[in-house]
């Protein structure tokens, strides 16, 4: 079921892997997208890993993995954001990856745990220092204008952002769009600005997203809104492609409701593009979705918690048996959903404790059910039944 081999035969020549799960911080899902890493980048030339965490604190990864000093537990920490490197099964694939040396990693989505433009914004300072100092005022200014909602993620930065006054909404929105212009217009001069630019790109981004939030709790979103996290995270994979060329070959680490190729609809009469959407519309058969999911065992849930250094916690809580139409209730297996196209599948399929709506056979191309999800070991220590190890290189 969970043979690498018999999924890299599914995945075939696509050369942008996305590897979902239903939830983050689960042992089982960890495993696997370990084990299916280690095979492609062996036997199939993939080079370049991309995950759900934010692309300015992802430098940090990608320089340990390099060579650069430091722990894994602490790369882990400062170099991922959502708390999505504190994992075992995290650290085991950083260590496998630093230990190969010939890998390159980028975190995909906007920064701070979407709570906060400056990691970003001092990325940008850091490269006009190299080449104009005098266009450092517009990232002072973007800071500025953006203080009244930077937090340290998202547990805390929309209730910031739905305090504030029109009118300052529109200063940081403008002070973000004056920067991010201020790079897209002078690339003939600065030469190339692509990398400053994303970043300046996922400050706006995460502003964007944050009016798309007070939208959505308000009352006040369009039916299909703009999915500002997911635009970025599919353009951080086109970046890859740009810088490194469009031979390279991806793996992508999503969560499925991310790497889903239709719109996600976290609930009814809203829907938004998934970043899988963007890549399968402009990547066609060169992007594949694999969804990982489990028929019963245990998830995990965030409070807020103000005393926590992200401001929420991470708790474990026990799955209700799978709903009537789910792809859960099939049972569990390994699945080609491109060879049921065209007939009724199921349609939904976990997320979190709870159930997406989705034709989950247009979802995705492939899907792995586990008979059971048990929570990471950072959050409950797994019995030793339950471990599965890595398979040995060759």
């Amino acid at each position: 079921m969970s043979d690498p081999a018999k999924i890299a035969e599914l995945i075939g020549d696509a050369k942008i892997v996305a590897i979902g799960e239903n939830n983050h911080h689960l042992h089982e899902f960890g495993d696997l997208r370990n084990r299916l890493l280690r095979h492609l980048v062996e036997h199939h030339g993939f080079r370049v890993v991309g995950f759900e965490s934010g692309f300015a604190e992802g430098k940090l990864v990608d320089d340990w993995l390099k060579g650069a000093p430091g722990d894994v537990a602490d790369v882990g920490r400062d170099g991922f954001t959502f708390s999505l490197g504190e994992s075992p099964e995290a650290h085991e694939m950083l260590t496998w990856l630093r230990e190969r040396g010939d890998v390159r990693y980028f975190g995909l989505d906007v920064p701070s745990s979407a709570g906060s433009p400056v990691p970003s914004l001092e990325a940008v300072r850091a490269y006009l220092s190299t080449v104009d100092e005098s266009a450092k005022r517009l990232v002072d200014e973007a800071i500025e204008a953006t203080g009244g909602y930077a937090s340290v993620s998202s547990a805390e930065s929309p209730a910031k952002y739905a305090a504030l006054d029109t009118a300052a909404r529109d200063r940081a929105t403008a002070a973000l769009t004056r920067l991010k212009t201020h790079l897209t217009s002078l690339r003939s001069v600065y030469g190339n600005t692509a990398v400053a630019e994303h970043h300046a790109q996922g400050a706006l981004r995460l502003d964007t997203y944050l009016a798309e939030v007070a939208a959505m709790m308000s009352g006040e979103a369009p039916a299909l809104q703009s999915g500002s996290r997911d635009l970025y995270l599919a353009e951080t994979v086109r970046l890859i492609r740009r810088l490194h060329g469009d031979d390279t070959k991806i793996v992508v680490m999503l969560h499925n409701g991310h790497s889903q190729r239709v719109p996600f609809s976290p609930f009814p009469g809203l829907t938004s593009p998934s970043a899988g959407t963007h890549l399968a519309a402009e990547f066609g058969d060169d992007y594949f979705a694999l969804a990982l999911t489990a028929v019963e065992g245990e998830t995990t849930g965030l409070k807020p918690d103000p005393a926590a250094r992200l401001g929420f916690t991470v708790y474990r809580q026990e799955l209700d048996a799978p709903a009537d139409g789910s792809v859960e209730a099939e049972g569990p297996g390994l699945v080609d959903l491109r060879a049921r196209r065209g007939t009724e599948g199921p349609q939904s399929i976990r997320h979190a404790h709870l159930f997406n709506a989705v034709d989950v056979v247009e979802a995705f191309d492939a899907l792995v059910c586990f008979p059971e999800s048990t929570v990471s070991g950072h959050l409950r220590p797994i019995p030793a039944d339950r471990v599965v190890e890595l398979a040995p290189r060759d």
